[in-house]
């Protein structure tokens, strides 16, 4: 990657104003964003529903399997509009070849952080952000910076260094808010869309509409019926892209913020400024 080849500005930025160009470059790369989605998104909701249908307790096996088609989609989609940010274009096929080729890295590096995510997330509730924190940039480690195996540990360690941790804690938790209420609202309008135009319920109406047995009615929803359990898993995937876009332009900052890639941008064109001028 070369720094003067980024088609967006190399500057310092707070993560509201990577949000910001997240949307931006969602508008822009809209087409390569959405064939990946279907790529990753499809195949999780069918295998949620399938498995839904043929068994029970599926809440937690469901975000289980958010997490690992979630990964992969994180990997493609770095693969896939990292080198556009930096003037390289490449197409879906390309970044399905180039996670191909980096195959075991990416499954080795990306087993070990899901186990310790789930270790955490399961003794603690939520602070599989501590984990994240540290190596949530291992696809850009990997498929932009061409990271060997045995130095990404000490890359992401690296990254992390110098406040970046403490940063990127930050910017997870607000993120993770961010992404718990847009998901939360886009499930609430799709209940209130199927209870209203197909008279089907998802959740809320199904709840709300006897007074016996409530408690019981919610645990077997929440636990076992396919259609609460797919549409908890379609939310949760429509506004993951944005959000994993927005943390690549933390990463992004990240870099910029530890190897002073505003500084030699603005050296380069004072440089060729004066050749002109000599």
């Amino acid at each position: 990657m070369k720094v003067e080849d980024c088609i967006v500005s190399v500057e310092r930025r707070t993560l509201g104003r990577c949000v910001d160009l997240a949307f931006v470059f969602s508008r822009e790369f809209y087409a390569p964003i959405l064939r990946l989605w279907l790529l990753c998104a499809g195949p999780a909701c069918g295998l949620v529903w399938c498995l839904a249908c043929l068994t029970t307790d599926m809440l937690l096996p469901s975000l289980l399997i958010f997490l690992v088609f979630g990964s992969i989609f994180s990997a493609l989609l770095t693969a896939c509009l990292g080198p556009q940010v930096f003037g390289v274009p490449i197409s879906v096929r390309g970044a399905v070849r180039a996670w191909r080729k980096r195959f075991f890295a990416w499954f080795f590096s990306s087993a070990l952080i899901m186990f310790f995510q789930c270790l955490a997330g399961f003794c603690f509730v939520l602070p599989a952000v501590f984990v994240t924190a540290i190596a949530g940039h291992l696809p850009e480690v990997l498929f932009l910076e061409n990271t060997p195996l045995p130095r990404i540990n000490s890359r992401l360690t690296w990254l992390a260094g110098g406040g970046g941790y403490r940063r990127n804690l930050g910017r997870l938790i607000e993120l993770f808010a961010y992404w718990s209420s847009m998901s939360l609202g886009i499930f609430v309008i799709l209940d209130l869309l199927c209870g209203t135009v197909l008279n089907k319920p998802i959740f809320l109406g199904r709840v709300f509409s006897d007074s016996g047995g409530r408690e019981e009615l919610v645990s077997q929803v929440l636990l076992d019926d396919p259609l609460f359990l797919t549409g908890l898993q379609l939310c949760l995937w429509i506004p993951y892209p944005l959000i994993r876009i927005a943390w690549f332009f933390c990463y992004l900052d990240q870099r910029i913020r530890s190897e002073c890639w505003d500084l030699q941008v603005v050296f380069r064109s004072e440089t060729h400024r004066l050749e002109e001028l000599a």
